[in-house]
């Protein structure tokens, strides 16, 4: 064996071994003795020979697996590179290992990148999960390495070895990490494997000319450029892997790291459009999702969602030619259409299938974009996804910040005129259903509220846009929510007595910023239409509803300008709609709400989670976004809890349970607030876990969780809705199509490098510190919630109004109360 470069030896190849560990070197000093002895190459460097005095493995022991591998790898190189040397360079740290490169003499002839082999408990490194010192002490070997050394290394030409086998939490690196053996056999056998892994790859890209791309994709440069010219750092890039589409998401997440916008993950392609669609409804974030062929019906009814929320963005899902033989995944060919399926669904989108046509069909999808029609598919073939070069330069309209370039709807004066007249003169009761307001809208909806004796409500589908507190102060005029279902009591009794809507000519309903859909209400739209005096503002004509009274088609910048200019309220009117709100008792309206019995009822729960909020929010000046599921808890919390802003709902569009809580990772690290989730166990149980995805953002791609996320898990063993439909008008017992099997596992606490998790069992909210829980930063709480089913209050229907335990009795109750005495009161049954 030559301790020196051959004359012909036209390749050398750098192993550097790293750690303080004897054994670790020898073991891979007599793997790489045993590729060269007996060979043409060399193996040279400082440490070519054992320094110390513990020998390799010795020879007689090896096992047959051994001298399989070295057969191969030797064949290999005796093939490929019958004269290449070897170097061997043994360190105790990364540093001392470049210094001893940049010592060694020039190489005669070609030189790839080294092979990096460490040792972490020798070289004093950590490999746990969410450390960082392993990827600093490669990328600070690479800083020093001379040349294309450094600048051509990176974490894949590195094998590290750990001794941690407990590991809880499994996630793949950029380097290779395997278990230290302890048999010295089947280290250097790996050793071995190692190099003539690196060896193939070498030859591999030399043979391909390979190179990093010195251009990104056209696709990925347009969207982005064209989004940060409207949006700035606001949009957010949203993506789950595949093939197809791995470039040009590795482009646009470099680049949206440099230009500062979010990159927001998900546990499935869904969740991506439900965070899409929160960031949307409360931030007007644009956004792009990438997807890979196929996935474009994986975002279910969310994508009309999207959709009728106007919300404006792309998704870019791959897709194969049209020409193609019915192809993998595909959903443009022979046998169906996607095209077609989004057609019917309302759908912008643009095929985009010739790079050459590329500019002029980006040129389309701009234009929809800027229509607000919702987000814009772009079904994107693979050779479109891999063109590269300058993003086309198109004369695009609407830069600038992200607004509709409609017109703005000024109101008509015949259209205003009789809503100012009933704001002005009466009725005594005027309820406002308010839709997502800005911040100067807002400020015209309070004021006029609180200037004409105005009541207040939100929706089931949009809470918070008005809420109980502003600012930090309550809002006398707030009466709570009006929906199908979780209608508050006070907006009950403020539009109802004894159970019966009041007279038509003693109240009105506005809908601002509302198309009035079935959900906005409990009534009828009978109901609506014969017994209720309704007004509507909205710019959309589509959206007006067949029983409005007063349609005003407008802006509501414009109308809630204009109303206020004609505001001159009749003091009698007003001192009438004060003494009508302040009527409008607050109560949970129900008997169960005080009973600590268990397993707690809903009732209950949120009563004690309504005064955890209050006191915090009075006292510490709390705030939170709320996300609401699809199910009892989820309209429960939007019905009992305090709100101090806009949250997210489930219960928007399609009603799809689990969209909120997938919605909660774009949520909470996006949003400089705390987040609170209520999430019924049907809805856990349809959708994917998502703590993997908070802790692999957080630990893993550099995002900050600001605040608190606290998710309520809320376990009944059933689906609580249906279930008091169903019981609630056939009397029948709880059928099996609405059971959950639901699994709850212990209490833990674990930490994630900066991130805290914790799974709780919350049994009773006054029993617990959960003031305390909702207060720790860059912590992520999963509360366990037992709760007891039962179909009492909490506005699950107008049945429920006519119930025993209701504060008032309604006339129907008194009268079938009535009924029965007269039945039942003489005989003394």
């Amino acid at each position: 064996m030559s301790t020196a470069a051959t004359a012909s030896s036209s390749h050398r190849f750098l192993i550097l071994s790293i750690g303080k560990r004897t054994s670790f070197h020898n073991a891979v000093l007599s793997a790489l003795t045993d590729l060269t002895e007996g060979s043409r190459r060399p193996l040279t460097g400082p440490h070519a020979r054992a320094p110390h005095p513990e020998p390799g493995p010795p020879r007689a022991s090896r096992p047959p697996s051994y001298a399989q591998v070295l057969s191969k790898a030797r064949r290999l190189l005796d093939g490929a590179l019958p004269t290449a040397e070897l170097c061997l360079v043994a360190a105790d740290t990364p540093a001392q290992a470049a210094r001893a490169v940049g010592g060694l003499p020039p190489a005669a002839g070609t030189e790839p990148v080294p092979l990096v082999l460490v040792d972490a408990a020798g070289a004093g490194l950590s490999t746990a999960p969410f450390e960082t010192s392993v990827a600093e002490a490669l990328g600070e070997l690479a800083a020093e390495l001379p040349g294309h050394l450094g600048t051509g290394m990176g974490a894949r030409h590195a094998a590290v070895y750990t001794e941690d086998t407990g590991e809880s939490v499994r996630v793949a690196r950029p380097y290779p990490l395997r278990h230290l053996p302890a048999d010295p056999h089947t280290l250097a056998a790996d050793v071995v494997r190692l190099l003539g892994d690196h060896v193939q790859r070498w030859l591999n890209d030399s043979a391909a000319k390979v190179a990093s791309r010195g251009r990104s994709t056209a696709l990925a440069d347009a969207l982005h450029d064209f989004l940060t010219e409207r949006a700035g750092s606001a949009w957010g890039l949203h993506y789950y892997t595949g093939s197809v589409v791995s470039g040009v998401i590795e482009d646009l997440d470099r680049m949206a790291e440099r230009s500062g916008n979010p990159v927001l993950r998900g546990p499935s392609e869904h969740s991506l459009a439900c965070g899409a669609l929160a960031r949307w409804q409360l931030d007007e974030a644009p956004f792009l999702i990438v997807v890979t062929s196929g996935m474009v019906d994986e975002f279910r009814g969310t994508l009309a969602n999207l959709r009728d929320a106007r919300a404006r963005g792309f998704i870019v899902c791959a897709d194969s030619p049209s020409s193609a033989w019915y192809p993998f995944q595909g959903t443009v060919h022979g046998a169906e259409d996607s095209r077609a399926v989004l057609s019917a669904r309302g759908i912008p989108h643009v095929y985009l299938d010739d790079p050459e046509r590329l500019p002029a069909d980006l040129g389309k999808a701009y234009a929809a974009y800027h229509e607000g029609r919702g987000p814009v598919v772009l079904l994107a073939t693979p050779a479109v996804l891999r063109a590269e070069g300058p993003a086309p330069v198109l004369p695009v309209s609407g830069a600038g910040h992200d607004r509709p370039r409609t017109a703005s709807l000024q109101v008509r004066e015949d259209q205003l005129a009789p809503v100012a007249d009933i704001v002005n003169h009466g009725p005594a009761r005027l309820l406002w259903q308010v839709g997502r307001l800005d911040g100067e809208e807002a400020d015209l909806v309070h004021d006029v509220a609180r200037r004409a004796g105005i009541a207040l409500a939100d929706s089931l589908t949009r809470p918070g846009n008005v809420s109980r507190y502003r600012d930090g102060h309550v809002v006398k005029e707030y009466l709570g929510t009006l929906g199908l279902y979780g209608f508050s009591w006070r907006v009950h009794s403020y539009l109802h007595r004894r159970g019966r809507l009041r007279p038509r000519s003693e109240q009105c309903l506005l809908f601002l910023k509302s198309r009035l859909a079935e959900a906005a209400t409990p009534f009828s739209p009978r109901v609506l239409q014969r017994s209720l005096r309704v007004a509507q503002v909205t710019r959309e004509p589509g959206h007006l509803a067949p029983f409005t009274d007063h349609p005003v088609l407008a802006d509501a910048r414009a109308f809630l300008r204009a109303l206020r200019e004609r505001l001159e309220v009749d003091p009698g009117v007003l001192a009438d709609r004060t003494e009508a709100i302040a009527a409008a008792r607050e109560s949970p309206s129900d008997a169960v709400h005080e009973l600590p019995v268990l397993p707690m009822s809903a009732n209950y729960f949120f009563r004690q989670v309504r005064q955890v909020l209050d006191d915090l929010i009075t006292t510490e000046g709390y705030t939170y976004t709320g996300v609401y599921d699809v199910g009892r808890g989820g309209l429960s919390a939007i019905r009992n809890l305090p709100r101090t802003g806009p949250g997210f709902s489930g219960w928007y569009g399609r009603a799809l349970m689990g969209d909120a809580l997938q919605a909660v990772p774009a949520l909470a690290l996006t949003r400089d607030d705390n987040v609170l989730a209520f999430v019924g166990d049907g809805a856990a149980a349809l959708v994917p876990d998502i703590v993997p995805a908070l802790v692999q953002q957080v630990c893993l791609h550099g995002h900050r969780l600001r605040r608190n996320v606290t998710v309520f898990r809320l376990v009944d063993g059933g689906h609580s809705v249906i279930r008091t439909y169903h019981e609630g008008r056939s009397d029948a017992e709880m059928s099996r199509q609405n059971q959950i099997v639901s699994l709850l596992d212990d209490e833990w606490s674990r930490s994630f490098g900066p991130l805290t998790v914790h799974h709780r069992h919350l049994t009773d909210p006054a029993r617990s510190g959960l003031r305390d829980w909702l207060r720790q930063p860059a912590t992520v709480n999963i509360c366990s919630v037992p709760l007891s089913h039962n179909n009492e209050g909490d506005g699950l229907s107008l049945l429920s109004s006519h119930g025993w335990q209701r504060d008032e009795l309604s006339d129907l109750t008194s009268s079938m109360i009535r009924a029965a005495r007269n039945r039942y009161g003489s005989s003394g049954a």
